[in-house]
């Protein structure tokens, strides 16, 4: 029971897409050295942002700002299933069972929760198009439910998202119902989902179980993603920061730190540019050459 992205037409003319994200919760969650309270956090994350490129067919980032104890969480995901993102605070615990995100995204003081960052590239859009929402009550899926609302004013959306942990890991799993925002008139509830998960673990079962609640009808597969952990970060991309450099600043780099080392915050991959490098780097601004 792999990780999957699953996107339906249904009898009733609303869409609907079911992920499970679990696999690429761990990865993440591994890479980063998470505790269980904030792997479960970016696993929610990451599976809200899966749907939203998914169904879109775009790129979209998610960015949280909050008052809680995780101070927030940047993800990114695309129309292929790559996703990726990193949390602010990485040793956060859980309970047991169903996480509940309360006591790590909000406070007390629920007004002053957060602020909810949505950047969505259109397709064949120059420039994207970012989306600020004020975040409060800790639930990711309800915040996201508003920005369908307010953004996709065609076809709405209704969004869930949850968590399960279990002895096998955590099961990490989300929900979107979308399309004729009319026609919609669900409610898209934690509780239907954690049903459904419940009794199915798989992205089709789940689908099946969630038809049946809100009675769709049949279900016709329109799309099917693989969602993985991928990052957009290489040595080149590094060698292209640093000729931003001027020449006195590589040569520095050179004599006095021997190279230059960068890790990237999303997968933890480390580069390390050589001292020849550098003064290569430093010798070409130097002759005006860089591109």
């Amino acid at each position: 029971m792999g990780d999957a992205l699953l996107i339906f037409e249904t009898d009733a003319g609303i869409g609907l897409a079911v992920c499970v994200a679990s696999e690429v919760a761990r990865e993440a969650a591994s890479r980063h050295k998470l505790g269980p309270g904030s792997g479960a956090a970016l696993g929610q994350a990451l599976a809200g942002a899966l749907l939203i490129a998914g169904t879109d067919g775009t790129r979209v980032d998610v960015q949280l700002e909050c008052a809680g104890p995780l101070r927030g969480f940047l993800v990114d995901a695309d129309a292929t299933g790559a996703v990726r993102g990193l949390v602010r605070v990485a040793d956060l615990g859980a309970g047991e069972g169903r996480f509940d995100p309360r006591p790590l995204l909000a406070t007390r003081f629920d007004e002053r929760a957060g602020v909810l960052s949505i950047l969505r590239a259109e397709p064949g859009s120059e420039s994207p198009h970012r989306a600020v929402f004020p975040f409060a009550g800790a639930n990711l899926g309800a915040a996201l439910t508003f920005y369908l609302r307010s953004e996709r004013a065609e076809s709405g959306g209704e969004m869930a998202l949850e968590v399960l942990f279990g002895e096998g890991g955590p099961l990490v799993a989300g929900a979107l119902l979308f399309g004729d925002a009319a026609a919609l008139g669900k409610q898209l509830r934690k509780t239907a989902l954690h049903e459904a998960m419940l009794r199915a673990g798989a992205a089709e079962e789940i689908s099946r179980e969630l038809a049946k609640t809100f009675k769709l009808g049949a279900l016709r597969l329109l799309r099917e993603l693989a969602p993985r952990f991928a990052c957009r970060c290489s040595r080149e991309r590094v060698v292209h920061a640093l000729k931003t450099l001027g020449a006195a600043e590589l040569r520095d780099m050179a004599l006095k730190d021997g190279g230059a080392s960068a890790t990237c915050e999303f997968c933890v991959a480390s580069y390390h540019i050589t001292a020849e490098e550098l003064l290569q780097l430093a010798e070409r601004t130097s002759a005006g050459r860089t591109t």
